[in-house]
């Protein structure tokens, strides 16, 4: 596969048929642990009958320019890539949850297991090599393509179009523009909320502010370094405390 140098996913929802090939194949490859997803099919319910349908939401890590997890992050374990991709570092992660907490899509989940966070990272070593993500290879409907941005946004516009001559008139490119712009770009047949995406999605005023206060990341790691020495200088001073009692008590 050529060199991609603006990499992006497209995902057309509306041909999505729930199989989970995506999900089972990304579960194996990196040996992810029951109750923790990479990824996964979001069934969502809309209108009535006769009208009713299942809609499915291939949902993960979108990869958004303005990412809030990498601005929430202390350490910088979750950060951008030379690609743009969202990625984690996991011996820097000291497990604080700010990047589950800050994420629009609750695409990060928490390894109890292995104590470290679990996302979507689009196969970035795979694409490192040439490769496409494995989701796009084992889709049965043939729904996830990878390539370059401009490309996916293109391929994207064509089929919305296609679903409005359909009489999708709500049919809508989801990615373009939404977090400064996402490298997982939706064809949706219906508005985003029917597919429980949030519609417009934003960055928390109190992590804007969290961002704009110099140094806050070092001193929050800082601070974390003195409560913990603090912590471990208070238990032997207590466990001296006890030793000294029971010495006492045995003369």
């Amino acid at each position: 596969m050529a060199t991609v140098n603006n990499p992006a996913m497209l995902v057309d929802q509306s041909l999505c048929v729930g199989c989970e090939a995506c999900t089972a194949v990304c579960k194996q490859i990196y040996n992810i642990p029951k109750g923790v997803f990479r990824t996964k099919i979001h069934t969502n319910e809309t209108g009535s009958f006769p009208e009713a349908a299942v809609l499915y939401n291939k949902r993960a890590c979108m990869h958004c320019r303005e990412a809030a997890c990498v601005m929430a992050c202390p350490t910088r374990a979750c950060h951008k890539n030379e690609k743009g991709l969202t990625v984690f570092d996991h011996r820097l992660c000291i497990e604080c949850n700010y990047c589950a907490a800050n994420c629009p899509y609750g695409a990060i989940s928490f390894d109890r297991g292995r104590n470290h966070m679990e996302k979507c990272s689009l196969c970035a070593t795979r694409l490192a090599e040439g490769m496409e993500p494995f989701c796009s290879e084992v889709c049965t409907s043939r729904i996830i393509k990878y390539g370059e941005r401009d490309d996916m946004l293109d391929l994207a516009r064509n089929r919305v179009r296609e679903l409005r001559e359909l009489g999708h008139q709500e049919a809508q490119v989801y990615g373009e523009t939404e977090v400064g712009g996402l490298r997982v770009i939706y064809v949706l047949q219906d508005t985003p909320d029917k597919y429980g995406l949030p519609v417009d999605p934003q960055i928390s005023l109190g992590l804007q502010i969290w961002r704009s206060v110099p140094l806050g990341p070092a001193v929050l790691i800082a601070g974390g370094l003195i409560l913990g020495v603090n912590y471990l200088y208070s238990r032997r001073v207590q466990g001296k405390l006890e030793a000294a009692k029971k010495s006492s008590g045995n003369e």
